[in-house]
């Protein structure tokens, strides 16, 4: 299977998760590039068609992605109309399958505060006929000088994230990688 894995990390957690699943793939014997966009990241970097599979995931910015994602995701989309790849009724395309996923500290009201950017995420692969199989989230610390952002790492509504993700969600994603790739 060939499987394509695009992330965008600012702090590392994200990273942290999309190495992971890298990796997790590459043992599971498919073939897996893996893209991690940036401000330069160019819509003609990507296509999703090529691949059966598609991860991609981003951390959470005031509850949305990252600008860098909103951009690319624009030009892609004006991209597969223009191509004819998408079509007004999203019909299935067989095989096409994504996950798409987040980090996200939720200090405020937790796991709320992440919700819409998998969705976003995947809006892209669904108007292009893609199955998209899950979205995952994924507890990060506050990566920052600022100890206003920092304390919410022990402070905020999910607890001590402190370190996060960690070792145990590195293990956890790497069973939920080989579990996916078999649905």
């Amino acid at each position: 299977m060939k499987v394509l894995n695009v992330f965008f990390s600012v702090t590392g957690n994200t990273k942290k998760i999309a190495l992971q699943i890298e990796k997790t793939i590459r043992a599971q014997g498919h073939e897996v590039d893996t893209i991690e966009v940036n401000k330069n990241t160019d819509k003609d970097d990507l296509d999703f068609l090529d691949y059966d599979f598609v991860f991609v995931g981003t951390g959470v910015y005031i509850w949305l992605p990252p600008q860098e994602m909103i951009n690319l995701w624009k030009n892609l989309q004006k991209k597969y109309v223009k191509s004819g790849d998408i079509k007004s009724y999203a019909p299935r395309r067989v095989n096409k399958k994504a996950v798409t996923y987040c980090t996200f500290a939720g200090p405020h009201t937790g796991i709320n505060e992440a919700t819409a950017v998998p969705e976003f995420l995947g809006q892209i692969l669904d108007h292009l006929g893609f199955e998209v199989v899950t979205e995952w989230f994924f507890e990060g610390q506050f990566n920052s000088n600022d100890s206003f952002y920092t304390q919410f790492n022990t402070k905020g509504r999910m607890g001590d994230i402190t370190g996060r993700p960690n070792e145990d969600d590195l293990r956890r994603v790497d069973s939920m990688v080989s579990g996916i790739l078999n649905v």
